[in-house]
């Protein structure tokens, strides 16, 4: 885990956290639970997610706000916002809209200036949408998959209402995961990495996600970053900083999947995306849209060891099939009477 995972230069997230560590925002994750004893989030979580037992919402929680930690690559998007985890399942994450309205009311009602649900449902309720509306009303930027489960080409809620940030995920090539995925009915709000990305578990530890779910865990962790930066901006103003800031890499993402395009971290904070120009900001940070870079093919030592021994069979074969096809002519390939392990 020393490394650093490949969506984290993707979005830019190092240099815009010289602008912001989402200091002052609290921000509700909408899902299975947050462990609280997550040394991550120490002095920075409160909630109803003492047992996780799935740890979906804990991974979540994770990509918003992780703290760093020495010797580990990976960090959250906004290390210094408050978590509020707030659970819409059941101990097996089985969920519903009316659960899910609750849920984002109990957010809002806790002081969250950001609500990430985390776990989408198929159709919406009566309850969901009075919830949704409640909290743009006050004020509060709800960020939500734009599909999830096995129905990917299906749209979920609450991400598919209107005022809520709909995020799809995209691999280490920029193009839509997983590939071959429908444009329609839905059509996400911007994009965002969701292919194997890394945080935290219950317990303890780091491991990986895919998904739409985890790619609007980043976008969450934005609207932090955003809020904290400017704390003049509204709910409306920040979602519009996201989308107008986003990124389309050309040949990369194509049209109705990719949204607004791929959340760009440093413009979205900043409030610039002039690609033109550098641009001066605060602490001295050079800004300029993020490229999606090419994927760099990459070897495991263990892979590494495979691919050597079999050289070395292969060449110590080769050597013994040269020494022994000249004995074999001068006995006109005639066995021996010797012993298995005599010389021939």
């Amino acid at each position: 885990m020393r490394k650093t995972p490949w969506s984290q230069p993707m979005i830019g997230l190092r240099s815009a956290q010289t602008l912001s560590l989402g200091d002052g925002v609290t921000v509700g994750v909408v899902g299975t639970g947050v462990d609280v004893r997550a040394g991550a989030f120490k002095g920075r979580i409160s909630g109803d997610g003492k047992d996780d037992c799935v740890g979906h919402g804990t991974f979540a929680a994770g990509l918003v706000a992780a703290a760093p930690a020495k010797g580990v690559g990976f960090v959250g998007v906004a290390p210094h916002a408050r978590i509020v985890g707030v659970r819409a399942t059941t101990e097996r994450g089985v969920t519903d809209a009316d659960s899910i309205a609750t849920a984002i009311t109990s957010a809002v009602d806790a002081g969250c200036g950001v609500v990430l649900v985390s776990v989408p449902y198929g159709k919406p309720s009566k309850q969901m949408k009075s919830a949704v509306q409640d909290a743009l009303k006050k004020d509060v930027v709800v960020v939500a998959p734009a599909a999830g489960g096995d129905q990917l080409s299906a749209p979920a809620y609450p991400g598919a209402l209107p005022g809520v940030v709909a995020v799809g995920a995209v691999g280490v090539d920029g193009a839509p995961y997983p590939s071959g995925r429908k444009a329609t009915p839905a059509t996400p709000d911007l994009v965002a990495p969701g292919d194997r990305l890394i945080s935290l578990g219950p317990g303890g530890g780091h491991f990986t996600a895919s998904g739409d779910p985890v790619a609007a865990a980043y976008v969450a962790g934005a609207a932090a970053l955003v809020r904290a930066y400017d704390t003049s901006l509204s709910a409306k103003e920040v979602v519009t900083r996201l989308q107008s800031t986003a990124v389309r890499p050309a040949g990369r993402v194509p049209g109705p999947l990719a949204g607004y395009g791929m959340l760009d971290l440093v413009a979205a904070v900043s409030g610039v995306n002039d690609s033109s120009r550098a641009v001066a900001a605060p602490h001295g940070v050079d800004i300029r849209p993020y490229r999606v870079p090419k994927p760099e093919p990459s070897v495991s030592p263990l892979s590494a060891w495979i691919v050597t021994g079999c050289a070395m069979l292969v060449t110590a074969l080769a050597a013994a099939v040269a020494a022994a096809v000249p004995r074999g002519r001068a006995r006109r390939w005639q066995a021996g009477s010797r012993g298995v392990g005599e010389d021939v």
